[in-house]
């Protein structure tokens, strides 16, 4: 059967490389929302090719099967579905490449979960050939990387199972750790700028053109793959997700670097008025935008984004260089609650109010672990709260100017939570649009395609929530998620050893008592983002205490040039009171011990040293 374009695709990746299947919801409509439904709520996600058939007495028999164990061959039970009704007489066919549900021998309605790809062609499983009139029923098809499936039958295993069927399969000799996984199982569509919206189907080496098109034939919860590639033009510009609950992605989310190289470009002006992502169809947080550089945006209202009555998810994205004429430089959300976390907002401007961000009318939104430097508007440079009802909470963001930036009408609000910094990012070159973070350890560099090591080591490096699980950051160097659209990712900066520290709820530098009183208020509390989750379970708790206890009285390396260490010699004693004690009760500016830069030096001071009384720096 020829691919088409309007049918489902499910990508299996596998440690050998990805398949891209094909379904058939007009042959078999039971069969393939029973296998979405196990493909949604992520059953297949880590399973097992539990059978490698290379005979079958009297007839060929060559099949890989899937979808029902774990590793050790114990059964997934939890999330198992019902049986369903068999539809193996619709007319399709077991052949190569083809998809079947597997079933018991003697009752064709006994489906569940699992099914296997053929690797020939299988008449007899057929209903017309078959032994009850049902047969195996076929539901799609591998349309990309069949020759996975062929990989994975080559791989050596246990055995003869009674002389017919080599299985469980291992790739080492019973080493559970060597099971070939079903990594993901994921509904996609692929898009890149060598596609074709006419020909192409979705698929990774068939891929559609516009980021539109994508959008439009992708069924819920999917993902709109975008390829790396500049995207302009009708299709890539003014999307409209209509409401899927999707997501909408650059080909590795995880790898900072695509993020740069998976650029939405407007190319509006006054006189052509884009933006790139218009939300207004009732999208909530399930319709996602991740992993995107959009630039020279153009529009009354928000430059880049905006969002009209939805609360849509917007992760990774580096958002620079666009322009509102009116509100919102870089997105303006109006009556909704979105979610942008882990962002970089600069060089954008507003020609009233809220260069970066603005909100309007009934909003109630979060912004977490994201940068917002250098956008301009004549009011609230970095951040707008208009009307009577605007809510914004922040925290783990580096805020230029903080407050002091924003603008809030009378009778909105912002909430100013943990962490937050007013301090340069130090991103690596503004001006050529690099927005990473620069460390002297090590620091990625799009134009060098490699890690460099800079001149000073941002402040936004492990700056961000601790209960933000860092995800692919580099190891245990980074111990927390950066701040900015490289946070959990793998190009993420490397920080220069204890940079920070896990427990430093407040960022300060030190984890000390005004630690511990933010973590005990999220004691017993569950949820995501948490900063007192510092083991990231999505809940706070005794091994959450432990963690904290580990990093007690610990300072980060950068804390003590600027703080307690009065004489340099890199240990807080009595020769650090001696120099404060100098200058008790003086009063100017740049007094040695005046440790808390209010220009005078007094009890405030001598507590901010006996915090630190005898720690030694690194």
């Amino acid at each position: 059967m020829a691919p088409r374009q309007s049918t489902p695709k499910v990508v299996i990746e596998t440690p050998l490389g990805d398949m891209t299947i094909e379904l058939f919801p007009d042959y078999a409509p039971i069969t393939v929302d029973n296998f979405l439904q196990y493909v949604n709520s992520n059953f297949y996600n880590g399973l097992i090719v539990h059978f490698a058939v290379e005979s079958h007495d009297p007839n060929d028999y060559v099949i890989i099967e899937m979808g029902g164990y774990q590793p050790g061959g114990y059964l997934r039970t939890s999330g198992l579905r019902p049986p369903i009704v068999s539809e193996g007489r619709n007319g399709l066919h077991n052949v190569r490449g083809s998809l079947a549900m597997a079933r018991s021998y003697f009752d064709a309605n006994s489906a569940q979960s699992k099914f296997h790809i053929n690797l020939i062609d299988h008449p007899y499983m057929d209903a017309e050939n078959s032994w009850d009139g049902y047969g195996y029923c076929v539901f799609g098809q591998v349309i990309s990387g069949l020759e996975v499936a062929d990989a994975i039958l080559a791989l050596p295993t246990l055995p003869p199972f009674n002389g017919l069927y080599k299985c469980p399969y291992y790739v080492n000799d019973q080493n559970v750790s060597d099971w070939v996984y079903t990594y993901q199982f994921e509904v996609r569509s692929y898009v890149s700028p060598s596609g074709n919206d006419t020909t192409g189907l979705g698929s990774p080496d068939l891929p559609l053109k516009t980021i539109q098109k994508g959008i439009d034939i992708i069924s819920e919860p999917g993902h709109v793959v975008v390829k790396p590639g500049t995207y302009t033009g009708a299709g890539n510009i003014d999307l409209d997700l209509k409401g899927k609950a999707i997501t909408v992605r650059n080909l590795q989310p995880i790898d900072a670097d695509t993020v740069t190289k998976a650029v939405i470009d407007c190319q509006a002006n006054s006189v052509n008025k884009h933006r790139a992502f218009y939300f207004h169809t009732g999208e909530d947080a399930n319709s996602v935008l991740q992993g995107f550089t959009i630039l020279n945006g153009y529009h009354d209202y928000g430059g880049a984004i905006r969002c009209s009555d939805t609360s849509p998810t917007i992760k990774n994205c580096t958002i620079i260089k666009n322009n509102a004429t009116i509100y919102g430089g870089g997105i303006y959300c109006y009556n909704g609650s979105p979610i942008i976390k882990n962002c970089t907002l600069s060089d954008n401007t507003a020609g009233t109010k809220g260069g970066a961000l603005c909100y309007n009318y009934d909003c109630n939104s979060t912004l977490l672990n994201s940068i917002l430097w250098d956008n301009t508007a004549p009011s609230g440079h970095e951040i707008a709260l208009l009307g009577t009802s605007a809510k914004l909470a922040l925290s783990y963001d580096d805020l230029q100017g903080g407050e002091s930036e924003t603008f809030v009408n009378a009778g909105s609000s912002i909430t100013v939570g943990l962490g937050n910094l007013d301090l340069d990012p130090c991103f690596v070159d503004p001006c050529s649009n690099e927005f990473h973070l620069q460390s002297q350890r090590w620091y990625w560099s799009d134009a060098n395609n490699d890690w460099l090591q800079g001149i000073a080591t941002s402040p936004c490096i492990d700056a961000g929530n601790p209960g933000s699980p860092p995800s692919y950051e580099y190891g245990s160097t980074n111990v927390r998620i950066n701040m900015g659209a490289e946070g959990a990712t793998t190009k993420a900066s490397i920080p220069p050893d204890f940079w920070q520290f896990r427990a430093d709820l407040n960022n300060d530098g030190f984890v000390d008592l005004y630690d511990f009183a933010h973590f005990a208020s999220f004691r017993f509390v569950s949820g995501s983002d948490l900063p007192g989750d510092l083991n990231r379970n999505k809940s706070v708790g005794i091994a959450d205490l432990g963690l904290f206890s580990d990093d007690w009285l610990k300072a980060a390396t950068w804390y003590w040039p600027e703080m307690a260490d009065l004489n340099g010699d890199k240990i807080i004693n009595f020769r650090d009171f001696s120099l404060l004690a100098e200058n008790w009760l003086a009063t100017g500016d740049a007094l040695t011990g005046d440790l808390n830069g209010d220009k005078t030096v007094n009890g405030e001071d001598g507590s901010l040293l006996a915090d630190v009384w005898l720690q030694s720096a690194r």
